[in-house]
């Protein structure tokens, strides 16, 4: 096992590292390393914080599970703007993907207990489930005609044309940005590649198909600014759930 040193360079390395959603200090001696660096060094800690920065990023999150970075603004290199997302869908697509991660997300976490609770672990959950709760979101927003607090109306596209969705289309037209189905795997593909959500059971049947949230997701719906969207969401799933 090598000694790492404190420095500028492994404190970048240390953020290069966090930014990879796919590794992580399990597998990632390296990584594990520097972990056990910036709990042992306040000095060191302090230049990863000055890096990160400097990146334009803030650390959210520290254990043995890895380093959470997130952006301090919308204006920041690493952040994911509505205009960013799949150049190719239309403004009602992007806005109802969004609708997606927030319905995806209130499904692992209906209330805020599990967000504060370290040894919470949501159950593992299905296309159904973040279907069912994307909808009656959509359908919450129209039925109060925008007039959400704190909810932009940049969404509403979003929602009046998940609610114009049929809630069953051929197998053809699943994977199509215009269908319930669709909205939510392209939403799960983001939330996957981007380490917050992995695949739990995989199968050739979308629907049998179970996913679980990471620890990363947890930490960042923690710092959440959509509060009140996510809140509607959440809402949401239990009502679905109860159906």
């Amino acid at each position: 096992m090598t000694t790492l040193q404190a420095s500028t360079r492994n404190a970048a390395r240390l953020v290069y590292k966090a930014l990879q959603t796919s590794v992580s200090p399990v597998n990632d001696l390296q990584y594990r390393e520097l972990l056990d660096l910036y709990r042992a060094d306040p000095k060191f800690a302090d230049a990863v914080q000055e890096v990160a920065e400097g990146l334009e990023l803030v650390v959210l999150d520290f254990s043995e599970r890895g380093l959470i970075v997130v952006p301090t603004s919308r204006e920041s290199k690493f952040s994911v703007r509505m205009a960013d997302i799949r150049t190719n869908l239309k403004a009602d697509q992007k806005a109802g993907l969004l609708l997606a991660h927030v319905a995806i997300a209130a499904v692992f976490y209906p209330t805020t207990d599990g967000l504060d609770d370290d040894n919470y672990i949501p159950p593992p959950a299905n296309l159904a489930q973040f279907r069912d709760v994307l909808f009656a979101l959509a359908r919450r927003l129209k039925d109060a005609g925008g007039n959400v607090q704190d909810v932009p109306l940049e969404l509403a596209p979003g929602w009046e044309l998940i609610c114009a969705m049929p809630t069953a289309v051929p197998a053809s037209q699943r994977a199509s940005a215009s269908s319930l189905t669709g909205l939510i795997g392209l939403a799960l593909s983001h939330m996957v590649s981007g380490g917050l959500v992995r695949i739990d059971r995989d199968s050739s049947d979308e629907e049998l198909i179970t996913y679980t949230a990471t620890h990363r997701l947890r930490v960042q719906l923690r710092e959440l600014t959509l509060r009140r969207l996510f809140e509607l969401a959440q809402t949401s799933s239990t009502t679905a759930g109860s159906a």
